[in-house]
């Protein structure tokens, strides 16, 4: 009994002292890994590096298209970490947070419009990213969105938080990785503006963008000047993979399964597909188009980019199904420009596009003026119940139904003042 004691006793020594003694040696390893990996990463830069025995913090400045964002990490040294969930067993446990003082400005817009005025203190960021690196070839990243209750004015603001976690191998193979979207509310003084039930979803997407997502939206409700709408069931599938270098070819799918709204729409799918588009091109798009605000979006500057894509539109009404296909070549923005040419953009443009739809549903839908222009000069050609057109351009070159149509003069028919 003496013995197995004292050999207890060792074992506890021994233990205490790797516990004491490892992160001394897993502190420069860490260090020496993370300055080689960000050596080949442009757009992240290490402007701080503090190391101690049982941990270091970080200043990184992570580059974007119109400034930088500052972030603070707090990294712990295994072998025992303390996490949010307690004690663990691991090599590296880490806090990334934004630090507050510096914001690229379309983040800091998109963050403030729902958590308000940012603070410069660390520990108020609204987002937070866990990193444990496990011993168990897993590297298990959580980034979380805080919380929101918050009101101004008579707009009151709350959300439930949201929950992303990724997980990979040692190598950066992704294995297991989930997202989940707390319940989201904002009201207009007495009236729900918009609601968003709790969502779920999954992903398995590379640092190239290859890969797949899939997020499910069981009930959203919105309520504005054009009255009440609420969607059930509502997915959105992302498919992406490697086209050749820096190029992605995408295809992506959204279905609106129910809609109950002021107009007579019952059900909407929507897919794209990109057959190449080049990181720079992907990235611009998604910066103009969703981290601009609509205010200050510039659509000169949002189609600046060339663009290729195919997109079916179906929708499904009280008075018939409406169908819209484009195929659409455009080369971006045309640098030369003829004086008082207006239509100028054309030139950039080669693409078809079909619409075909009930009668019905078209003449009873928003776009009602610009339908009955078009029927009554001929350019929506009416058989059995059933209108359809066909557009072809190339380049400046207006084909409508096989006939050439002067580009200005389908414009403006589109516009109602022909």
């Amino acid at each position: 009994m003496k013995a197995l004691r004292l050999l207890l006793i060792s074992l506890t020594a021994l233990l205490l002292l790797a516990a004491l003694v490892a992160p001394g040696l897993i502190g420069p390893k860490v260090e020496e890994t993370l300055q080689q990996q960000l050596a080949n990463q442009p757009n992240i830069e290490i402007t701080g590096y503090q190391r101690g025995w049982f941990g270091a913090e970080a200043l990184t400045l992570l580059k974007g298209k119109d400034g930088a964002t500052e972030i603070h990490s707090a990294i712990q040294h295994g072998p025992v970490v303390f996490t949010r969930n307690g004690p663990r067993i691991g090599v590296i446990y880490s806090k990334t947070r934004l630090s507050g003082q510096q914001l690229e400005p379309a983040l800091r817009h998109q963050l403030e419009a729902y958590y308000g005025p940012l603070s410069a203190d660390v520990e108020q960021s609204p987002l937070l990213l866990e990193t444990l690196v496990a011993t168990d070839n897993r590297v298990i990243n959580t980034l979380h969105l805080l919380p929101i209750d918050r009101k101004e004015g008579d707009q009151a603001l709350r959300f439930e938080g949201a929950e992303i976690q990724l997980i990979t191998d040692y190598q950066g193979q992704q294995q297991d990785s989930r997202f989940e979207l707390g319940e989201f509310v904002r009201m207009d003084g007495h009236r729900e503006a918009l609601y968003l039930q709790s969502a779920t979803g999954d992903f398995n997407l590379d640092g190239n963008g290859a890969g797949t997502l899939q997020l499910m939206l069981p009930l959203v409700r919105a309520n504005n000047d054009s009255g009440p709408l609420e969607l059930r069931n509502v997915t959105a599938d992302y498919a992406g993979e490697l086209a050749g270098a820096r190029t992605l070819k995408v295809q992506t799918n959204i279905s609106l399964p129910e809609i109950q709204s002021a107009t007579p729409a019952s059900a909407l799918t929507q897919q794209m597909h990109l057959p190449a588009i080049g990181y720079d091109d992907l990235h611009h798009y998604l910066y103009t188009l969703l981290l601009t605000p609509s205010a200050e979006r510039n659509w000169a500057q949002v189609f600046d980019r060339p663009l290729k894509m195919q997109q079916q539109l179906d929708i499904q009404t009280a008075n018939g199904p409406m169908q819209l296909q484009m195929d659409v070549d455009w080369q971006g923005m045309p640098r030369k420009r003829q004086p008082n040419d207006k239509l100028f953009w054309m030139d950039a443009l080669t693409g078809e596009a079909n619409i075909n739809a009930a009668e019905q549903a078209l003449m009873q839908s928003p776009a009602i003026m610009q339908a009955s222009t078009l029927k009554q000069y001929g350019l929506l050609i009416e058989n059995n119940g059933e209108l359809t057109m066909h557009l072809q351009l190339d380049r400046g070159n207006l084909l409508v139904n096989g006939q050439p149509l002067p580009a200005d003069l389908f414009m403006l028919a589109m516009l109602g003042n022909f």
